[in-house]
């Protein structure tokens, strides 16, 4: 496989592109920041790029509307689907290609994207650039446990995403149903199999 996608810039895609895919609470957050930490610390750079980055922005404008303020990391699902349903509706390609074109900017060695849902646009896009999937299995009580402990501003059950990542194939998988260790532990194995695979690659 080539170790560039087409762009309208011509900039060189990093050379291992990850994408975390699970449910919500399932822990796809704390597994990024594990593998960032992880690489970080054996001297590479890592960028994290978010498919949802302006839904984001959009759910910032409509809070900022009402007069509040939001955490960077606050979630309101309802109205973050609803937006973005409507966005493809007016642009099928609009999260990917916006996202094709941060990934282009990007020059980290690991580029990481933790909220890959929809497996008929945005997911054959980041297959074409090279990304390779990680999903994160959480039984559904720790999964409901940890969103009641984030306090999301709403919570979307049973969305029709989750039936759209359960058909994106893995080609690893964490489990996270116990503690932040065991966590680590299988970071560090997958870490430490995918800078051998680098390593070998470029030999």
């Amino acid at each position: 496989m080539s170790n560039h996608i087409s762009t309208d810039t011509g900039a060189p895609r990093p050379g291992l592109c990850l994408c975390l895919v699970a449910p919500s609470g399932s822990g796809k957050s704390t597994t990024a920041q594990l593998i960032r930490n992880w690489l970080r610390a054996r001297g590479h750079s890592v960028e994290v790029v978010k498919l949802a980055e302006p839904l984001y922005r959009i759910q910032a404008m409509f809070y900022a509307e009402a007069g509040i303020a939001l955490t960077p990391e606050t979630q309101d699902q309802k109205l973050l689907e609803s937006v973005a349903t409507h966005l493809r509706t007016i642009h099928a390609r609009a999260l990917a290609d916006g996202f094709l074109r941060r990934l282009a900017a990007s020059r980290a060695d690991v580029v990481i994207n933790d909220d890959l849902r929809d497996d008929r646009i945005d997911w054959p896009a980041l297959r074409e650039a090279g990304f390779r999937v990680v999903k994160v299995a959480a039984r559904a009580e720790v999964r409901a446990q940890r969103l009641a402990e984030r306090n999301d501003l709403s919570v979307v059950k049973d969305s029709p995403l989750d039936l759209q990542m359960a058909r994106i194939e893995a080609d690893y998988v964490l489990t996270n149903n116990g503690s932040l260790g065991a966590l680590e532990a299988q970071v560090d194995g997958l870490c430490r199999l995918l800078v051998g695979e680098r390593a070998e690659a470029a030999a």
